[in-house]
């Protein structure tokens, strides 16, 4: 199997409409204008290596041609378009570099966070390095990085590649907001996932195959680990709502297929011994998943309760 292909292997196929994911398509004027604006914000010449002149664009409705299966993570969030550039340098691989306008840096964060298990490369406002490929994010832009044939000599290229393109970008981005609401007690920082999809969210934490959270594109959510010292992992979801009636409808689907024995106190111990509970404040819906103790589950839902509060 190629790096290419297993770049796509890493993004699994999350959905399977465009009815599903939302979103929106941009019009030919705007694509034209975002891919005007990529080609001159990045350089085409990187050290000793230079473009060869063919980038290649793709938008929402044909990232498949390029990715197949793979765009649907993509079109999860809210990307725009993607522009595939390739590097050469006389006797060496050529680097590829996929840069997607992601639309908002939240987005471009998201992408991101979906999978952040290898290395911290220092590049970007985040930024992951594992098995040849570079992943990053700064603004509203994510980044892939890699050679077409992996050797040791290509690391530090595709490095210093990710960290130019990184340094043309000069305004920073925001992470969600959702985000600085989250505990910081016994969390794993780089454990935060962002998404709007609860298909996201099954790969991550499986809930059930229905969509019993009502979750959607309009839908901000995290699912964050929690460690408590210990080696057993806890999770929290937060999720917000764009009203108080869409969280309440919410929270009453959840706790009906996920906790009908405990339908008042909303708080269960589960078959692994382990405690969920779920609660609802304002437009915000958390859960916590696989705490060791009913305690400890009220304490995680107690200070991003808190959290909320302070942000009142």
């Amino acid at each position: 199997m190629d790096l290419k292909q297993g770049c796509c292997n890493l993004f699994i196929l999350l959905f399977v409409a465009e009815l599903v994911i939302g979103g929106t398509t941009a019009s030919a004027a705007d694509r034209d204008g975002m891919a005007r604006e990529m080609k001159k914000l990045f350089p085409l010449k990187i050290g000793d290596y230079q473009s060869d002149g063919k980038d290649e664009f793709y938008d929402r409705q044909t990232a498949f041609r390029y990715m197949d299966g793979a765009a649907e993570l993509y079109r999860s969030y809210g990307f725009k378009l993607l522009m595939v550039r390739r590097y050469v340098k006389t006797d060496h691989p050529p680097l590829i570099v996929e840069t997607f306008d992601m639309g908002s840096s939240e987005d471009a964060f998201g992408v991101f966070s979906y999978e952040t298990e290898d290395e911290e490369a220092g590049i970007g406002q985040g930024s992951d390095f594992g098995g040849g490929l570079l992943r990053f994010w700064k603004g509203k832009f994510f980044f892939n990085v890699y050679a077409e044939q992996e050797s040791p000599l290509t690391k530090q290229d595709i490095l210093n590649v990710g960290r130019t393109l990184a340094d043309s970008i000069k305004q920073q981005g925001n992470k969600p907001k959702l985000i600085n609401l989250l505990p910081q007690e016994s969390l794993i920082e780089r454990s935060i996932r962002y998404f709007h999809h609860h298909q996201t969210l099954n790969y991550h934490y499986f809930v059930s195959h229905q969509n019993i959270l009502r979750l959607g594109p309009q839908t901000h959510a995290s699912i964050s680990t929690h460690t408590f010292q210990t080696k057993e992992k806890t999770f929290l979801l937060l999720a917000q709502y764009s009203s108080k009636t869409l969280a309440k409808g919410a929270l009453q689907s959840f706790v009906k297929a996920y906790m009908p024995e405990s339908p008042t106190l909303k708080v269960i111990q589960t078959e692994n011994g382990r405690w969920t509970t779920a609660h609802l404040y304002k437009n915000y819906v958390m859960v916590v998943f696989d705490a060791p103790s009913k305690e400890k589950a009220e304490r995680l839902t107690e200070a991003t309760l808190k959290n909320l509060e302070e942000k009142k």
